[in-house]
């Protein structure tokens, strides 16, 4: 992706890689026909002329229209105009701004941000939360306190020409820092090639890693030259500063999880589970009417809602299963025993969702669990049902049960299963799946695919050990590593 820098005065910015960026004025962008025609840029935009109709706000409002990524953008433009706006910042960054303001004895303060980062170390948090919030490559902030609250009284957007002449140079620094990676604020320390954010929530009853399996991710990561960190739903503004993002967080598509992926694959980072994956696996009416059409192997399947549900009742056996679109992990999947508790339990999830899936019930010991990433296999487990249950968890019970587990080592997995995984992982992409699947008779069903695959300590890794986090780690790697020769060639 080309970068290109607006400048009144493009002679006054002094980056020393030129093959960094395009330096040009705003009626360069605006006119010239080889900028017209660039099909994929990121414009940043340090025009002093973005008043409304302005050359500077007519770069933004026309990088928009060419779909190239503007900084600011205009409604970035406007919402700095906007009261309200400000207060939107100050509660969402008012926490870290009392901390590192509260010693100033002064009531009044302003921060200058050049591209994420501000010449005082003491405030490069506070910057860089800044800088994610807004996405403008100059700013100036102007707090205020009012008895011991710190407050945003104002932000400005600046042009090169308001810069401080002593900060020049800093500047040019910052601004060749943040092109030189890629565009992104990261956690770059000695031997760090890359930074990458694991989403995880240690609140979450079930999440699908564990501690010590997130330890391993960050121990691989960091054998691999990557630096890695976990972040939570209210770090969803820090974003911009990684470039990789692994969700070990339960995904779905009402929810952060999917919002933050959306956002992290817009602005080109590598992404596991990408937003279309979670789409796709996290509806299990997709996925039926997906493996209908690729002829796959599964349990008779049905799709209900309210106004046939009971004229399908004909061809529905007892006992049967029936699931929530949006089922994972075991929940949102119920057992009818008869006609009578079936309509029951359609009658109460209809509350919540205009369509059911109905699946035959087959009864088995164990489920196969083949994880997969790239097409290529990763592990395979048997996960045996819960003591007197028909699932691998019995969410019934106040304390979760869950039934044993076996890891298989993949040479010794029946051709069967991996043949069945791998195309069905193929029909949904190349990232990181869990594909369910039972064993009947000596004949091969398929039950789910997970976007969001558990790997948990001592269970999925327990054959191979670190070097199942390795294998993913390096994907991860090999991903970064063709994001930035793509980058590379754009600019050329």
């Amino acid at each position: 992706m080309k970068n290109i820098i607006i400048m009144d005065d493009p002679s006054q910015l002094d980056i020393q890689s030129n093959d960094l960026a395009d330096v040009i004025t705003p009626m360069d962008y605006l006119t010239n026909e080889t900028f017209k025609k660039t099909r994929s840029a990121r414009v940043f935009n340090l025009s002093s002329l973005m008043s409304y109709q302005g050359l500077g706000y007519y770069v933004s409002l026309l990088a928009l229209a060419r779909k190239h990524k503007v900084y600011p953008d205009p409604i970035v433009i406007q919402d700095l105009k906007s009261q309200s706006m400000k207060k939107i910042f100050s509660e969402e960054l008012d926490e870290l701004i009392q901390k590192k303001l509260k010693k100033l004895k002064s009531n009044e303060f302003e921060l200058s941000i050049y591209f994420g980062q501000n010449i005082t170390g003491s405030y490069a948090d506070l910057a860089k939360k800044i800088f994610s919030l807004i996405k403008a490559p100059l700013l100036r902030v102007y707090f205020s306190k009012n008895g011991d609250q710190w407050n945003i009284q104002s932000i400005k957007l600046l042009g090169f020409d308001q810069i401080n002449t002593v900060h020049k140079e800093f500047l040019a620094q910052a601004a060749q820092n943040f092109l030189s990676r890629n565009g992104r604020i990261g956690h770059y320390e000695k031997n760090y090639y890359y930074s990458m954010a694991i989403m995880y929530n240690t609140e979450e009853p079930a999440p699908p890693s564990d501690p010590k399996a997130i330890e391993c991710f960050i121990k691989a990561g960091k054998k691999l030259g990557i630096y890695v960190e976990t972040i939570d739903k209210k770090d969803f503004s820090k974003i911009l500063e990684y470039d990789a993002l692994f969700l070990r967080e339960t995904t779905n598509v009402n929810h952060h999880t999917y919002r933050i992926a959306r956002k992290a694959k817009a602005e080109g980072l590598v992404v596991i589970d990408d937003p279309e994956s979670i789409v796709k696996c996290t509806n299990k009416v997709f996925l039926e009417e997906l493996l209908e059409k690729n002829n796959i192997p599964r349990p008779k399947s049905i799709i209900i809602h309210p106004k046939n549900y009971e004229e399908k009742l004909s061809e529905i056996s007892f006992p049967c299963v029936v699931k929530k679109p949006d089922s994972a992990f075991s929940q949102g999947v119920y057992k009818a025993k008869s006609r009578s508790e079936f309509m029951t339990m359609a009658q109460n999830l209809f509350k919540n969702s205009e369509l059911l899936l109905v699946q035959e019930y087959l009864p088995s010991d164990f489920d196969w669990r083949v994880g997969i990433l790239n097409g290529e296999v990763l592990y395979v487990c048997k996960y045996y049902m819960a003591k007197g249950h028909w699932q691998i968890v019995n969410n019934d019970q106040s304390k979760d049960n869950e039934g044993d587990f076996e890891t298989v080592e993949i040479k010794n997995t029946p051709k069967a299963v991996l043949d069945l995984a791998l195309k069905a992982a193929k029909l949904i992409g190349k990232g990181l799946y869990g594909i369910d699947l039972k064993e009947i008779d000596s004949k091969m069903y398929l039950i789910e695919i997970n976007d969001n695959p558990s790997i948990d300590f001592g269970i999925e890794d327990k054959i191979d050990g670190i070097k199942l986090y390795e294998k993913i780690m390096q994907y991860f790697l090999d991903e970064m590593n063709k994001q930035r020769r793509l980058t590379t060639n754009e600019k050329s």
